[in-house]
């Protein structure tokens, strides 16, 4: 019996050791120096890339809502993906709850196939895992803000806030709407990788004038983790889109999840080539 303070202080220093370990606040840094570590570590997202051999199951769900703001149509699709370096391929599981008809299976295997003969490595690097879409040109875009440290997943993250420059120039389409993004998001504090990011339009978007199209809202989020094995992956992404185009409204939710991540083993040479003939080419 007198052992027993002792062991419960002996328990209560063991906890507290880790609490420590998992919520230590990271060192403070500027908000500068976190963006520049963060587009450092940034450049060196392709190599890790070309070196992942990973799958997991992603679901997409897209719903259209009515103008009274009521669900009008709901349409999921549900994949097992293997990630090859840059590279995707896409197997059908499921539609709508339910296993796919052949029909429509042969309808997503031309799909993919029709994509690839289309828009090639463009397509498998703008489809890459890595946030490779946020880049120096984009960060010089926005003025941000550091606002403290949160824990996302268990790993402490500098928060950050950002919102556009003035005067920003405009050269195509897309750089209208990226003027107009304002949001946060939250930079790994040992990795330096993005986790998490939410954005939204501050002011809404005419296409020629409101002619063609009016975006009145647009928000997105997306949302990051850490693998066991060091490589870091999507899990989460949302977006919202609300306007007009033409002479028709619209109201969309688009949401993509992604989890059982796995490591693939390595198939020998022979066996990757004819796996990938029988992936790309169109089911007869």
């Amino acid at each position: 019996m007198s052992n027993l303070p002792s062991r419960i202080l002996a328990c209560w220093l063991s906890l507290m050791g880790v609490a420590t370990a998992f919520g230590a606040e990271p060192p403070p840094l500027g908000t500068e120096e976190i963006l520049n570590r963060f587009l450092e570590r940034s450049r060196g997202t392709p190599d890790r890339i070309a070196a992942q051999h990973h799958a997991c199951v992603r679901i997409t769900t897209t719903e259209e809502m009515g103008s009274d703001g009521k669900l009008k149509e709901r349409k999921s699709r549900e994949f097992e993906v293997e990630l090859i370096g840059a590279r995707q391929k896409l197997h059908l599981l499921r539609v709508d709850g339910r296993l796919p008809n052949d029909r429509e299976a042969r309808r997503e295997t031309t799909k993919e196939s029709e994509m690839k003969k289309k828009y090639g490595e463009r397509q498998d690097k703008a489809k890459s895992q890595g946030p490779d879409f946020i880049d120096e040109r984009i960060v010089h875009r926005y003025h941000f803000s550091t606002n403290g440290v949160e824990l996302i997943h268990g790993r402490p993250a500098y928060l950050l806030r950002f919102a556009p420059k003035p005067g920003l120039e405009v050269k195509e389409t897309a750089d209208r709407a990226l003027n107009r993004l304002t949001g946060r998001l939250w930079i790994d504090a040992e990795e330096f990788e993005l986790v998490k990011l939410d954005a939204h339009l501050e002011q809404p978007l005419s296409l020629v004038g409101g002619i063609v199209a009016t975006v009145e809202r647009m928000e997105f989020d997306l949302e990051r983790e850490r693998h066991a094995d060091g490589f870091w992956f999507n899990t989460h992404f949302s977006s919202l889109a609300i306007g007009r185009k033409l002479f028709t409204g619209f109201h969309v939710r688009t949401r993509i999840d992604q989890d059982h991540f796995r490591v693939l083993p390595t198939p020998s040479r022979g066996a990757a080539d004819r796996r990938a003939t029988a992936v790309d080419q169109p089911a007869p």
